[in-house]
């Protein structure tokens, strides 16, 4: 699996407090879900489940994997907390270790981090709760303060999104307000959000050809294929979420900037000339408009409206005066 500098420090000082049995209870881990954190979490995995095959992980009796499910892309209390902590609380099916295994903890609303919190303070034995998020700083300060925190995000994360380079581009230039250059600047947009499908489709049907070649099997059955179509089904909505994030968080730091309220961009600190460039012109109420703006193009997506349509709402908010 892949690995780097941060995971191997990480996991090499893990091993350390496995074997002098001081493993903490439950961490939090700082890296793409779809990247160094899911890469850590499985180095952690065979750590505590050194009999298992790498490739087996995902069905061991005594670990439970949570992540989005719904359309909404959020981790629901009833769905999927509660069975979690009820997988927890049971005894180890091979009399080791228990594991849960939250990807994208930040879609973890505030009922569901709460409905954590007993199992953090009052940890049965031998269990482990991992949270893995690219944005620590959206969960509690209750589950921050009874987790152990780790941060193994790298350069590659930083890289991965095909998509990325083009968004950058567009965040950095937004268009001017004219109604033919906000039309061109969303349809710029528009094209990585409907390659997403291809996208996806590309990398479920490598991670299967990987499973099927690790049980020595040379053709996608059915079965295989319906994995493979509802995984890019749910992946795409990741992705899709992936990008409106970067959007989000661009505008949250023009508007910190506008508020003075940051030395430097959180989020993009490389970008802080171009950032502070678009920061200068705005009130308070605009750069808030701004946020909002992506808060709603997220909501008509959702809602089945087309992309060029969403987008153009987007591209209104953060126009520049001709």
């Amino acid at each position: 699996m892949p690995s780097s500098p941060k995971i191997d420090q990480a996991l090499t000082d893990l091993r350390r407090t496995i074997v002098a049995d001081r493993m903490p209870h439950a961490l939090l881990v700082s890296g793409r879900p779809r990247g160094s954190g899911s890469d850590f979490v499985r180095g952690l995995l065979c750590l505590l489940f050194p009999n298992t095959p790498p490739d087996q992980l995902d069905e061991h009796p005594d670990i439970y994997w949570v992540e989005p499910e719904s359309k909404s892309r959020q981790i629901r209390v009833e769905e999927q907390i509660r069975p979690l902590i009820k997988f927890i609380s049971l005894t180890a099916y091979s009399g080791g270790w228990k594991a849960g295994i939250v990807l994208f903890a930040d879609r973890m609303n505030a009922s569901s981090q709460n409905a954590l919190l007993k199992t953090l303070e009052e940890p049965p034995p031998h269990s482990l709760l991992v949270l893995v998020t690219d944005i620590p700083a959206a969960m509690l300060p209750t589950i921050r303060s009874r987790a152990q925190y780790l941060d193994v995000l790298d350069e590659r994360d930083a890289g991965q999104a095909p998509w990325q380079p083009l968004v950058m581009e567009l965040l950095r230039n937004p268009p001017a307000r004219r109604g033919a250059d906000m039309v061109a600047w969303t349809d710029r947009l528009t094209a990585p959000l409907r390659t997403l499908g291809e996208l996806a489709s590309d990398e479920e049907t490598a991670r299967q050809e990987a499973l099927m070649a690790a049980r020595e099997s040379d053709q996608m059955s059915k079965a295989d294929k319906a994995v493979v179509d509802g995984r890019v089904a749910s992946r795409v909505k990741e992705m899709r979420e992936e990008l409106l994030r970067t959007l989000q968080l661009w505008q949250r730091d023009v508007l910190a900037c506008v508020q003075q309220a940051e030395a430097a961009p959180t989020w993009f600190p490389d970008d802080a000339d171009a950032i502070a460039a678009q920061a200068q012109s705005l009130s308070f109420a605009e750069a808030l408009r701004r946020v909002q703006a992506v808060d709603d193009v997220r909501e008509l997506l959702e809602h089945n409206i087309r992309e060029s349509v969403a987008l153009l709402r987007l591209a209104r908010a953060v126009s520049l005066p001709a």
